[in-house]
């Protein structure tokens, strides 16, 4: 990194840090007035009329907006919720949540998958969890699959085998799953070595394509650069596909794309939600 680099970065954090600053006091307010009204409006309301089938709920990916949504959903129709995060994420502000009852932290699954699993059994048995509805970052949702499968009977669990959630999980058998099922879904074509996208004849195929990494990446996932591009051999050789990190090239469809979302238990669709789709 050069000196210009470091000079620059040092200022833009100082800037940031006094921004914080400089916002504090409002934030207190904000919050304070929060508190208040929270506290208010608890003391007012009627007792909470709990279900005659109390559940406990376990949900992972405790730090998540949406894991937080759903522990809000299940305390205001009277089940008790424990969220679930890594270790790394133990001073999540969910935890503090009226909605949440118990906030347990766990091994990181992806580095001590056995422990993971072990550590949501303990739960689960000791907090007699009636259900396990994990809330997974990409990364986690094969080891969620997981350990559904070695939950006790009792636990019902709503989620995908680990075979289907690799398929759904990997672009490219996605794609592949879709066309079996008769469905219509982009030309995609799993690349392990740049040199196949050099050797690829745009020209000749006539359609615009992206390229993912099949595994899960935060950054490059942002990236829709066109191919075919200008100096296409610089930007492909920047990018780290080989037989070990396999990337993924997709067709490019045009148009408005849509982000779809289904509830199925036992077969039948019991929430459905569609909303123009965004890269973040």
């Amino acid at each position: 990194m050069s000196l210009y680099s470091k000079v620059s970065a040092l200022f833009r954090n100082l800037g940031a840090l006094t921004l914080l600053i400089l916002a504090l006091p409002i934030n207190v307010i904000v919050v304070g007035i929060a508190w208040l009204y929270g506290s208010i409006r608890t003391l007012t309301q009627s007792p909470q009329r709990l279900p005659d089938s109390r559940q406990t709920v376990l949900i992972t990916g405790g730090k998540m907006t949406k894991a937080l949504q759903l522990a809000r959903s299940f305390a205001e129709a009277g089940h008790r919720v424990i969220l679930v995060e890594t270790h790394k994420y133990w001073l999540s502000g969910h935890r503090f949540s009226k909605a949440v009852d118990r906030f347990c932290t766990v091994p990181d699954p992806a580095k001590q998958p056995e422990a993971y699993t072990q550590a949501l059994q303990n739960i689960v048995e000791t907090e007699k969890v009636d259900t396990f509805i994990p809330v997974s970052s990409p990364v986690a949702s094969y080891y969620d699959a997981i350990a559904g499968q070695k939950l006790p009977n009792h636990c019902q669990v709503l989620h995908f085998t680990p075979d289907v959630t690799q398929t759904l999980d990997n672009k490219y058998t996605l794609c592949e799953q879709a066309r079996t099922l008769g469905l219509s879904a982009p030309k995609a074509y799993l690349m392990t070595d740049p040199q196949q996208l050099l050797t690829f004849d745009f020209e000749a195929d006539g359609s615009q394509y992206i390229i993912k990494s099949i595994r899960y990446d935060s950054v490059s996932r942002l990236d829709m650069t066109k191919l075919p591009c200008p100096n296409l051999k610089t930007y492909v050789q920047a990018l780290p596909i080989s037989k070990d990190n396999p990337w993924i090239m997709q067709e490019f469809i045009r148009g408005q794309e849509y982000c779809t979302h289904s509830t199925v238990r036992d077969g039948q669709i019991r929430m459905h939600c569609c909303a123009e789709s965004s890269p973040f």
